[in-house]
C-alpha cells in the first residue's frame, strides 16, 4: 500500500486520511485527476463494501494511491485565513459573492467554514443554487454533493474535500450556463412558449445533431447547446411542466440508451459524463426550493451531449447488438468468459442473465471497477447501480450500460481523452 498508509488500517481510516490529504488544494488549475480526485474517492468508498474479498487489497491500495498523484500535481496553496459568520446563510452569501468575484482566498475561508460547521445535508441546500448553474470544475459540483454523503460515514475529514471543489468553481467562475437566467426573462418566456406543451420526452427526439463543437470539454459542449436558443426553445416548457420523478427516469434512461446504443468513439468520456452529470444535478433537487431547477440543468446535459457527441437517432429500448443467448448468460462461467469478449456482449450478458446470478455477475464489474485506475469508470459504475435502484423497472438498462462501458475499459486499457 501507498507509503503513508497502513495495510492494517480499517476502511473507515484508510478513506479518512485520504480524505484528509486531498482536501488541500493545489496551486494550479486543477487538471482532470485533481478535479476528480474527491469524486474518485467518495465512489471508491461507496463501491469498497462491494468488492470481491479477493480484489479488496487492490481495491484499498488504488484508493491509497491517489494521494501520492495527487500531491505531485503542484505545491498545496496557501491555507486561507479564518472567517466566521452568523448563520450559515451569510456563509453562503458570502461564498457566491467570492466565487463571482474569482476571490479564490476568500471562497476558501468560507469553504472550510462550512466545512467545519454545517451539517452534511445543509450544504446541497446552501450550495446548489450557486453550484448548479455553474460549469466550471466542468461541471462536476453537483456530482460532488450527490456522492459526498456515501463518503461522509466513514470519517471526519470528508467535507473539508469541499474546499479544492470551491477553488476551481471560483477559478472559473464566468463559465455557466446562461440560458438558465434567460428564461426567467418574460420576452424569453414569450419566445419559448411554443415548446411549452412539447413533452421533455419529445424534445429529447428533436435534439438536432450539430457535431463536437471543436472540442469535447464540458464547457464548449454545453455552450453550444445554449446557442441561437436551442435549450431555451427546446427546453423550457418541458421543464416547467415536468415532475422531478418523471424527468429523472427519462434523463438517467436517455443517458444510459446513448451509452448503449452510440459508437464507442465517446463512450468512455462523453455518454459516462452524460449519466453522471444527469444524476448529480437532479440529485439537488430536493435542495431546491424550485426544483426545476435541477431539471433544467440535467436536461441540458443530455441535450447538449446528445447534440455534440451522437451519430444516431435516440434508441426508443435496447435492444442487445449481439449473439449472446440467455443460455450463455444464464450459466455463470460463461456469462464471466462474455464479460470479456466485447462491450455488447457484455451488455447482453446482464441484460440476460437470471436473478440467481445476476448479483455475481454485478460483484465481478464492481471489482473490476474498484481496481481500475480510471475515476470516469468507477463514478459510471456507482452512477448505474444507483439509477438502477431509484429506476427498478429498467434496472437492466442500466447494468448493462455499466457491464459495456466496464468490458471497453477491461479491452482498450489505453483509453484518452
Amino acid at each position: 500500500m501507498a507509503s503513508f498508509a497502513d495495510p492494517d488500517w480499517s476502511d473507515t481510516r484508510l478513506v479518512d486520511e485520504v480524505a484528509r490529504r486531498i482536501a488541500v488544494p493545489r496551486e494550479l488549475s486543477a487538471n482532470s485527476f485533481v478535479l476528480h480526485a474527491p469524486l474518485e474517492l467518495a465512489a471508491r468508498s461507496a463501491i469498497l463494501p462491494m468488492v470481491h474479498p479477493a480484489n479488496r487489497d487492490d481495491a484499498r491500495q488504488r484508493i491509497a494511491h491517489m494521494v501520492g498523484e495527487y500531491e505531485a500535481f503542484s505545491q498545496p496553496a496557501m491555507a486561507p485565513p479564518e472567517r466566521s459568520f452568523d448563520s450559515l446563510e451569510a456563509a453562503a452569501a458570502y461564498l457566491g459573492a467570492a466565487i463571482a468575484d474569482r476571490d479564490l482566498d476568500g471562497a476558501d475561508s468560507v469553504a472550510t467554514y462550512l466545512a467545519r460547521t454545517a451539517r452534511p445535508d445543509q450544504l446541497p441546500s446552501l450550495l446548489a443554487p450557486m453550484v448548479l448553474p455553474s460549469l466550471a470544475a466542468a461541471g462536476h459540483g453537483s456530482i460532488f454533493l450527490y456522492l459526498l454523503p456515501r463518503v461522509l460515514p466513514r470519517g471526519g475529514e470528508t467535507l473539508l474535500m469541499l474546499r479544492p471543489l470551491i477553488r476551481e468553481l471560483t477559478r472559473d467562475s464566468a463559465l455557466k450556463m446562461q440560458w438558465l437566467d434567460e428564461r426567467q426573462k418574460p420576452s424569453s418566456r414569450a419566445s419559448s412558449r411554443a415548446s411549452s406543451r412539447a413533452s421533455l420526452r419529445e424534445a429529447l427526439q428533436q435534439v438536432p445533431r450539430l457535431g463536437p463543437p471543436g472540442s469535447s470539454f464540458i464547457f464548449p459542449v454545453m455552450h453550444q447547446a445554449e446557442q441561437n436558443d436551442m435549450a431555451l426553445n427546446l427546453l423550457d416548457g418541458p421543464v416547467s411542466n415536468t415532475s422531478v420523478g418523471d424527468a429523472s427516469r427519462l434523463l438517467l434512461r436517455t443517458a444510459a440508451l446513448s451509452m448503449l446504443g452510440e459508437p464507442v468513439t465517446h463512450s468512455a468520456y462523453g455518454w459516462s459524463h452524460c449519466l453522471t452529470m444527469t444524476q448529480g444535478a437532479l440529485g439537488m433537487a430536493r435542495a431546491l426550493k424550485t426544483p426545476d431547477l435541477a431539471i433544467a440543468v440535467a436536461a441540458t446535459y443530455v441535450v447538449g451531449f446528445r447534440a455534440a457527441l451522437a451519430d444516431r437517432d435516440l434508441l426508443v429500448r435496447f435492444e442487445p447488438d449481439s449473439d449472446v443467448t440467455p443460455g450463455d448468460a444464464g450459466d455463470i462461467n460463461r456469462a464471466i468468459v462474455r464479460l470479456e469478449t466485447s462491450p455488447q456482449d457484455a451488455a447482453a450478458v446482464m441484460w440476460h442473465a437470471p436473478e440467481a446470478i445476476l448479483g455475481d455477475l454485478v460483484g465481478v464489474l464492481v471489482s473490476r471497477a474498484a481496481i481500475h485506475h480510471d475515476a470516469h469508470l468507477v463514478k459510471y459504475t456507482l452512477a448505474c447501480l444507483d439509477a438502477a435502484a431509484f429506476d427498478r423497472e429498467h434496472r437492466r438498462l442500466y447494468l448493462a450500460a455499466m457491464a459495456f462501458l466496464n468490458t471497453l475499459w477491461l479491452l482498450n486499457p489505453s483509453l484518452s481523452f
